[in-house]
């Protein structure tokens, strides 16, 4: 039986419950008065504290983390860091966030994070006649992160989970590593493009809907069991092949039930119900029923 010790902290719970689904795993809380060489590892999440111990594993998910050991990184953005910090073999694993229920269709309201760009962004958003209201709001929906160098990736990934909209700067490491542009958000090149691309969410509902279920369904495929995993790992580099390409025989699969219909899924959305792939374009309102479902379930697919 292997002892696992997990310092107190955001994600404890979500740590043990991991741990506790695996087998000949024992895990619990660390306590100041047990002796952490009880433990095989303790594992803990950005700066949480812990006893000293002979093998301690984080999970990074914030660049301004203070933490000497950078096990597993919640982006790829931040490899390279983990490598200058002294961790010759980090992996990353996506940040879970919790998918909660969606109550109603998608909403028009507009928020603005936190950070240097906030007053600014907001000062012009309100200036072509947008309202910009908490990010708590129940009427918001379209999201915009204005941060100029590296944010927080789990509030734009929880913002995602809701099926809101995020609209973040393309120079923005962890806005990169989490949107696909016009997929399942919106990257952009300056802050005057932000505007332009919210007025336009807040016109088009399809847009917001579509874009919506899309981020969604990007940040559904990690999970507290895949970080966890990562962290009882020994000599991996990298992104996992678990965590990557566990999707390829389920592709395959795809590729045998759906037959000519599987290359649309690189296909893209057009104004009026159309998609396109090459020279050749389909109306979704003229197919049948199982072939319009088909081909939605086609579209789409990305690299965790």
């Amino acid at each position: 039986m292997m002892r696992i010790g997990v310092a107190p902290g955001a994600y404890t719970n979500d740590l043990l419950a991991a741990l506790r689904r695996r087998i000949n795993i024992e895990a619990e809380i660390v306590s100041p008065e047990r002796d952490p060489d009880e433990y095989r590892y303790v594992l803990a999440v950005d700066d949480d504290p812990v006893p000293p111990s002979n093998d301690v594993r984080r999970y990074i998910t914030r660049q301004t983390s203070d933490a000497p050991q950078w096990t597993v990184v919640a982006a790829r953005h931040l490899l390279p860091i983990a490598v200058e910090r002294g961790v010759a073999l980090p992996i990353a694993v996506p940040m879970p966030v919790q998918l909660p229920h969606i109550d109603g269709g998608p909403h028009a309201g507009v928020t603005v994070l936190p950070g240097e760009q906030q007053h600014k962004v907001t000062t012009i958003l309100q200036s072509d006649g947008m309202s910009v209201l908490p990010f708590d709001t129940h009427e918001v929906g379209i999201v915009i992160d204005a941060a100029t160098s590296t944010s927080q990736v789990e509030p734009m990934r929880r913002a995602m989970a809701e099926e809101k909209v995020v609209i973040a700067l393309s120079v923005n490491p962890a806005a990169a590593d989490t949107i696909r542009h016009d997929t399942d958000g919106f990257l952009t090149d300056g802050l005057n493009e932000i505007s332009h691309l919210a007025q336009q969410l807040i016109e088009n509902e399809s847009d917001r809907l579509r874009l919506g279920f899309e981020a969604r369904r990007s940040v559904a495929f990690t999970s507290w069991d895949r970080v966890v995993r990562a962290l009882l790992l020994d000599g991996r580099v990298g992104v996992p092949q678990f965590q990557t390409f566990s999707h390829l025989p389920a592709r395959a699969r795809w590729q045998q039930r759906l037959g000519h219909a599987d290359r649309w899924r690189s296909a893209r959305y057009k104004e009026g119900g159309y998609v396109e792939y090459g020279d050749q374009r389909l109306h979704m309102g003229q197919l049948g029923e199982l072939r319009h479902w088909s081909l939605l379930n086609a579209i789409g697919g990305r690299d965790q």
